[in-house]
């Protein structure tokens, strides 16, 4: 399956329609995403896709590309269950700034690609349901709050002048997000 997204993506990619610049001090888009990929909730874990929606407005015109900020929140929901009465589910939200320089790299028209950063903070809330030898069966809930440094490069593809497709490789909700861009 992931080789028939990836194989599709870089198709939508190789299409050359008519010329525009991709990313400017002008432009402001928003992302609506879907994640795959996932750390730590260990072998035989369930687990949605990751759900996010940003924002990112150009700001800075640079000798070399476009420097951009916005900010991202997401969701993410895992659960665990074992024959022998264990039952987990943990649930992330991300609310973090980003920062991205968009670069022509590809020299591809209606191609935005670039890459950033993220500064933010995940809150992780879990819960099980697990047999204790001297309470028996019992129903555990915390939460705790991380801080989240995330890095991410990908590209958006122009159908429209409005309307794109984005791809993003990197370390957040997800290792790998795809999803629909709209400029504002």
């Amino acid at each position: 399956m992931k080789k028939v997204i990836i194989t599709l993506f870089a198709a939508f990619l190789a299409f050359n329609l008519t010329a525009q610049e991709a990313f400017t001090t002008d432009d402001m888009v928003l992302n609506l995403g879907v994640g795959f990929g996932w750390y730590g909730y260990g072998y035989g874990a369930t687990s949605l896709p990751a759900l996010s929606i940003s924002l990112e407005k150009g700001i800075k015109e640079l000798d070399f590309g476009t420097l951009g900020i916005g900010g991202i929140v997401g969701y993410k929901h895992a659960t665990y269950n074992w024959l022998t009465g264990y039952d987990w589910s943990w649930t992330d939200y991300v609310v973090a700034a980003r920062g991205s320089l968009h670069v022509d790299l590809l020299d591809i028209d209606k191609l935005d690609t670039y890459g950033g950063v993220a500064l933010g903070i995940r809150a992780e809330t879990w819960k099980y349901y697990t047999y204790d030898i001297n309470t028996n069966y019992r129903n555990v809930k915390e939460s705790t709050i991380h801080p989240l440094f995330a890095f991410y490069a990908g590209g958006r593809y122009y159908f429209t002048e409005k309307f794109a497709a984005f791809g993003e490789l990197g370390y957040g909700l997800g290792y790998f997000t795809i999803g629909a861009s709209l400029k504002l």
